[in-house]
């Protein structure tokens, strides 16, 4: 049993032996150290940026006669919103909005803008369109303010806009579109232009004027033969004149034209207005007639062809009646705005097509161009603005065209009134 023992005491210690060496002879793995992590970079803190204001928008207030009113079908002005439309997507900081008025008169748009001037200057417009003698009333009255030199005048306009828009050195209105009478005449009657009293006596042709114009007032066809006899309308004072020469020498042609049964009382006191003339013509009343000219170059199949109001030597003679743009702010930041739309507005090729389609004219040369017609009805729209007039201010004109009107009427209902009669009831009629 002891010999038992011994053996496995022997093995114990064997096995501690081994168990000793390999614990010895055991080569402790190094520890190698882990990389220190590289630190991440601290973000920079960039400043918020300061927001950028949005230009402030600036509303245009603009007044319109209804003739063009661009919200009627039957103006057929919706062009102009299509213009005023694309003016505010070129310049989208701006917007506008039209408002429509009277043309003139009594609730009219230069009598909104003197009472509202006084009574409510809250509710003026930025931009008004005004005619002529509205406009010089206007600018007399402080109403409107000047236009810069810069956009004053309009490029290539004919002499009467000048004159229509100055007034004490400085330029109230930009000229836009202007209404003028005209002759259309039947070719077939004869194949001399009736531009002289001799060519409309030889010729054979029968005249349609406006001789019942509803306000008692000569109509501008008439008052532009009288100024075609070399008659004048303002004496040296500045009050209002008719030439007793000159009235007979109108009223004379006249005479000429009843007992040739070439102008019929019947037909022309049926007529107030030159577009009556017009309508009149188109159904065969005469062969010479007065009209718009405008409504003539607007009609697709004219029929006739185009003169002038005959005169004794066949020259030129027509009035002009302007529509301009003027400036009502006096705000600089307005003005502003409101002079960049009249520049788009009065741009050529904008005035060009605007013009045909509300049946007026263009206030310059380069407009005309523009339009699509035969070079020789260029010729001659172009000649008949070349020689208009301004219309005369009102205190002159009213009195001279009312008795002017009431000679011709004298003449064409007395059967027996001889031209210096008529002429002398003129006269008595201007000195009332």
């Amino acid at each position: 049993m002891k010999a038992h023992y011994r053996v496995w005491r022997l093995l114990l210690s064997a096995l501690l032996l081994t168990s000793g060496c390999n614990v010895i002879m055991s080569t402790p793995t190094p520890t190698v150290p882990l990389p220190s992590p590289t630190p991440s970079p601290i973000p920079e803190v960039l400043p918020s940026p300061t927001p950028t204001p949005a230009p402030a928008l600036t509303t245009l207030t603009l007044w319109a006669p209804d003739l063009l009113d661009p919200y009627a079908e039957e103006t057929q002005a919706d062009l102009l919103m299509e213009q005023i439309a694309a003016f505010m997507q070129a310049n989208w900081d701006i917007q506008v909005q039209v408002l429509v008025k009277t043309p003139t008169g009594p609730g009219g748009l230069y009598a909104l803008l003197s009472t509202a001037s006084v009574a409510a200057p809250d509710v003026l417009p930025d931009l008004i369109m005004l005619r002529d003698a509205d406009l010089q009333a206007a600018a007399e009255g402080g109403f409107i303010h000047p236009l810069p030199e810069i956009d004053a005048g309009a490029p290539g306009g004919y002499p009467f806009t000048t004159e229509a828009t100055t007034f004490a050195g400085a330029t109230y209105g930009l000229p836009f579109l202007t209404e003028i009478e005209q002759m259309v005449y039947n070719p077939r009657v004869a194949t001399t232009t009736p531009l002289s009293w001799t060519a409309v006596l030889t010729g054979g042709y029968s005249l349609l004027f406006p001789a019942a114009p509803v306000t008692g007032l000569a109509d501008d066809a008439l008052l532009g033969a009288y100024l075609g006899t070399g008659g004048d309308i303002v004496d040296d004072e500045g009050e209002p004149m008719l030439e007793r020469v000159h009235l007979e020498e109108l009223y004379r042609f006249l005479k000429s034209l009843m007992d040739a049964g070439l102008l019929e009382p019947e037909h022309v006191t049926q007529l107030p207005d030159a577009a009556a003339c017009w309508d009149a013509y188109q159904q065969g009343w005469g062969t010479l007639s007065v009209v718009p000219a405008g409504m003539y170059w607007a009609t697709p199949d004219r029929p006739g062809m185009s003169g002038w109001f005959p005169t004794p030597g066949g020259e030129p003679e027509s009035l002009a009646h302007l529509w301009s743009l003027a400036l009502v702010s006096a705000d600089p930041g307005q003005q502003e705005a409101a002079l960049a739309l009249a520049a788009w507005l009065t741009a050529p090729e904008r005035v060009a097509e605007l013009s045909q389609v509300v049946a007026l004219l263009p206030t310059s040369g380069e407009s005309l161009a523009l339009w699509t017609l035969a070079p020789e009805d260029l010729d001659f729209l172009d000649t008949l603005l070349m020689a208009a007039r301004p219309v005369f201010p009102s205190s002159v004109a009213q009195p001279v065209r009312r008795a002017l009107q009431a000679g011709v009427q004298l003449l064409l209902e007395e059967e027996d009134t001889t031209p210096e009669q008529a002429a002398t009831h003129a006269l008595t009629v201007l000195r009332k």
